[in-house]
C-alpha cells in the first residue's frame, strides 16, 4: 500500500457523491468525510485485507478493480485442512463500492472477507476513530453514515439469504440425485 497525495481526492468529489456510503450528505457534510480520508493505492495482487485479520476503517474504491474471497474451511479447521479461497465478486470503480463497513460496529472486529487488488487500484481509507469524532461534532453526518451503512447490510444480507436458498437447494437435489 502506499499513500497518494491528498489532492486525489478533492478531485474526485463528484464521484465520491455517488457512493453510497456518502449519499444524502451535503456539499459541506461531504467535504468534511473528504478531509478525514486517506487515499492509497494498492498493487495488482495486493491484499487490501486478509479474513480474520481485525481492522478499523472503511475502504472507498475510487479506481482500479478489486476480488472479495471467502475460506472454504472454518477458522477453527484451518490448522487440520489447507485452506483456500472462494471469489464471491469482482468490483471495479463501475459499482462505486466501499467495503470493511462492519469494522464500524463493536470493539474489535475481523474482516469476513480478504479483498485483493486485482489491477493497481487507487481507494480512500476513513478510520473508524476519525469517523466517530466527526460524529461527536455533528451527528447528522452520523445518522447519514450509519443508515447508509445499515441499507448496504440489507442488501447483502438479502442477497446472502437468497445464495443460501440455492445452495440448500442445490444440496438437497444433488443427495436425492
Amino acid at each position: 500500500m502506499k499513500k497518494l497525495d491528498i489532492g486525489l481526492l478533492a478531485s474526485k468529489k463528484e464521484y465520491l457523491k455517488k457512493v453510497s456510503l456518502l449519499q444524502g450528505l451535503d456539499d459541506t457534510q461531504l467535504e468534511q468525510m473528504i478531509a478525514m480520508m486517506t487515499p492509497v493505492e494498492f498493487e495488482a495482487d495486493e491484499y487490501v485485507m486478509h479474513e480474520g485479520d481485525s481492522g478499523c476503517e472503511i475502504y472507498i474504491l475510487l479506481g482500479g478493480e478489486v476480488e472479495i474471497s471467502k475460506s472454504l474451511v472454518l477458522p477453527q479447521w484451518i490448522q487440520s485442512a489447507q485452506t483456500q479461497d472462494k471469489a464471491l465478486i469482482k468490483l471495479s470503480q463501475k459499482q462505486h463500492p466501499f467495503f470493511g463497513e462492519m469494522s464500524m460496529f463493536g470493539k474489535e472486529s475481523t474482516r469476513e472477507a480478504s479483498i485483493k487488488a486485482i489491477r493497481p487500484s487507487q481507494m480512500a481509507i476513513l478510520q473508524k476513530k476519525e469517523l466517530l469524532n466527526a460524529i461527536q461534532k455533528n451527528p447528522q453526518i452520523g445518522t447519514i453514515i450509519y443508515r447508509n451503512i445499515a441499507s448496504e447490510l440489507v442488501k447483502r444480507l438479502r442477497k446472502a439469504n437468497k445464495d443460501i436458498l440455492k445452495l440448500t437447494t442445490a444440496f438437497t437435489l444433488a443427495l436425492e440425485g
